[in-house]
């Protein structure tokens, strides 16, 4: 028996909708309507992906074309109205990451749609990478034992991202904005909800003036220590000493096992080709991050079909969030503070 066709409507056409509507397609759904602020921006899409409908208002669009799904592509201001809409109608709804800017946005958020009896997922789709996987099956498996410590290093915004992105250039706590819901939801995947976090950004570019770089420690609930660092270069991304091993994930997404004074590896890099993607994303970003996309889209519709919670329900991802405006706070105070206070 064949599964049937998701219908999503797309609300947001700007940067990283470019490459969403099109792994929507990739999976199989179909992509009935767009709304866009931009009305032109919204026109051009249309046309690139061949999507009949535009609306000129959110309200049109819930009104206008049955559709299963809302996907919100939006800037993150628009998020929390947006989601609010969604619940108003009983549709279902998908957010991009970060799910709103305060952390009583997304609990509102969240509640909202509880309330509604509405499904609610958030598009965090880091945990997606393909590199990933391999070191979650190996801790899970018990074979390294008991973790002792582990750092996890991802890439945060840099000349060429900014670049791309010119809003992050003017972000309040910009790294871990952006990228903190990318790297602490990793670590929460990995190695479970995080106890307390202290953090401590860094101006890179004088001449930008964002904190684009970023250094935290978690102290899981399971006692493990994680330092989670976002750096523009680094050697490798995971590095895990265990009771009985260490795991490490290089930066080219090769994989090291190490135990019992043996040592094997595994490549985990991403070498299909995706021909939505312009070469100078592809370039900046990496293939790993674009394979993410389709892979977490793929994730969502097969919890949804099946009328599951998604892995990145939006009341997982709030303790995600939770671990962002700990930080935040963190940096804000220069103290440890802790995720029960949050």
């Amino acid at each position: 028996m064949s599964r049937r066709k998701l219908r999503v409507a797309v609300f947001g056409t700007g940067y990283w909708s470019q490459f969403q509507i099109p792994a929507w397609q990739s999976v199989g759904a179909e992509v009935t309507a767009l709304w866009n602020r931009t009305h032109g921006k919204a026109l051009r899409s249309a046309a690139r992906f061949g999507i009949e409908r535009v609306f000129d208002t959110p309200e049109a669009v819930f009104e206008g074309v049955p559709f299963d799904i809302a996907d919100i592509i939006t800037d993150v201001e628009a998020h929390e109205p947006l989601v609010n809409l969604a619940a108003r109608y009983k549709k279902d709804v998908i957010c991009q990451k970060p799910m709103a800017y305060s952390l009583e946005a997304c609990r509102r958020m969240t509640d909202n749609c509880r309330r509604a009896g509405v499904w609610f997922a958030v598009h965090e789709n880091f945990r997606y990478q393909p590199q990933f996987a391999p070191v979650k099956a190996a801790l899970d498996g018990g074979a390294f034992g008991r973790v002792l410590h582990a750092h996890i290093q991802l890439k945060s915004p840099d000349r060429a991202i900014i670049s791309k992105q010119p809003s992050l250039a003017g972000m309040d706590h910009m790294a871990l904005r952006d990228m903190g819901p990318h790297i602490f939801d990793v670590t929460r995947y990995l190695f479970g909800d995080a106890e307390s976090v202290y953090s401590r950004p860094v101006v890179s570019y004088a001449d930008i003036g964002a904190e684009d770089t970023a250094l935290s420690l978690l102290v899981m609930k399971s006692g493990v220590p994680v330092m989670c660092s976002l750096a523009h270069r680094f050697h490798y991304k995971v590095f895990v000493q265990c009771e009985k091993g260490v795991i490490t994930l290089d930066d080219d997404n090769v994989i090291t096992f190490e135990s019992d004074g043996q040592s094997r590896t595994l490549d985990a890099r991403t070498r299909t080709v995706l021909p939505y993607i312009p070469d100078d994303d592809w370039e900046i970003h990496g293939a790993h991050v674009f394979a993410a996309i389709p892979r977490c889209l793929e994730a969502l519709t097969g919890r949804y079909l099946k009328n599951k919670p998604a892995e990145t329900s939006g009341d997982d991802n709030l303790e995600t969030m939770r671990t962002v405006f700990a930080a935040i706070r963190s940096r804000d105070t220069g103290t440890v503070v802790r995720l029960d206070d949050m």
